[in-house]
């Protein structure tokens, strides 16, 4: 005789071939009733005209080289999550003007001088402006962390605060096309019309199309300065790529695509990402061929919209041989996946 409770917890390894069948259709029924549910749920919640909350929250960080669109993509991406955008050259220059703190004047006096600020007094502002109300439901940064040091100080700052990052999009794009996009640009200097040589030309070269004033180019828009940005961009953000792809956060979008398709995909992948576990190495194993991992999982309670972050360890092997597992247990696998992919579950 069939226990109904044993089927229901058990995993499909642990059933008998025999099984299989009925262990997928209770498995098929809980998820249809659990959807019908929610859908109750939220019907209910549109009576009495509270507004279900979807979409909302999101911790996301903009990778990309100068030109690549990040600056039009962080504004719809933080108004679509509504959460906050964190610039870390507006924080530094916003605390420079504070001349009342000790820490303002620090920052003045390194930005006068042209240096680099400390990324502990860089995580001091990020620290700060987190618990902001602006940013409780999260926070978009647009090209920090830019370091791997930088990454590694804002994981151990999220940690501390029971907080996870959901999501690290590239914006890839060719560097010819960067070049193409920045050195063609053109600009009205009295009323901030744009144009662009190639992309978006005035009717006369060279002139405004509405006072027929002369127009002219960004003084840092030159092949020498693009050249050296691009070169110290791809020096620093290859490895952090590869930083944050090990922790499953990392996806790269083609840039060069039109912007809404590259909005388009740019929720998708949070929305993604968003349901899965990221990792943190904490080991690695070479003769064992496994790895050691922090991971990191969001479970949302999808009737009050409450977030609980989860974390545990666990152990990878940096290389699965599929040859020697059991065929047995490659056969349950299989069926039941095949079965899970075509009813579109996973």
């Amino acid at each position: 005789m069939l226990n109904y409770n044993y089927i229901c917890k058990s995993t499909p390894s642990m059933l008998a071939e025999g099984t299989i069948s009925l262990w997928l259709h209770l498995q098929l029924h809980r998820q249809k009733k659990k959807t019908e549910s929610n859908e109750q749920y939220q019907a209910s919640l549109k009576n009495i005209g509270v507004k279900p909350q979807s979409g909302t929250g999101a911790n996301i960080v903009l990778v990309g080289p100068p030109g690549s669109g990040k600056g039009t993509q962080s504004n719809r991406l933080s108004e679509h999550y509504k959460i906050c955008q964190l610039s870390t050259g507006d924080l530094l220059r916003q605390a420079a003007q504070d001349k009342s703190s000790d820490e303002g004047k620090r920052i003045r006096q390194t930005m006068e001088a042209g240096g680099l600020v400390d990324d502990h007094i860089v995580m001091s502002l990020i620290d700060k402006n987190l618990t902001k109300p602006e940013c409780s439901n999260g926070f978009l940064f647009d090209g920090f962390p830019r370091t791997i040091n930088q990454g590694e100080q804002l994981e151990r700052l999220l940690e501390s605060k029971q907080k996870r990052l959901d999501a690290v999009l590239e914006y890839a794009i060719p560097d010819e096309l960067l070049k193409r996009r920045i050195l063609g640009r053109l600009i009205h200097k009295q009323s901030g019309r744009t144009y662009h040589e190639e992309f978006n030309p005035p009717k006369e070269s060279m002139k405004d199309d509405v006072t027929g004033e002369t127009l002219e180019r960004r003084s840092d828009d030159t092949t020498e300065t693009l050249n050296a940005r691009l070169n110290t961009y791809h020096k620093q953000t290859t490895p952090l790529i590869d930083f944050y792809r090990k922790r499953n956060l990392h996806k790269s979008i083609d840039a060069s695509q039109k912007v809404n398709d590259v909005y388009q995909q740019s929720l998708e992948i949070v929305d993604d990402f968003r349901k899965q576990p990221s990792y943190k190495p904490l080991s690695v194993d070479e003769e064992q061929g496994s790895v050691r991992q922090m991971e990191t999982s969001v479970e949302r309670n999808d009737f009050d919209e409450t977030l609980t972050i989860k974390t545990k360890p666990i152990n990878n092997q940096i290389e699965v041989d599929t040859s020697s597992l059991s065929k047995n247990f490659l056969f349950v696998y299989n069926s039941v996946t095949a079965v899970l992919r075509d009813r579109g579950i996973i």
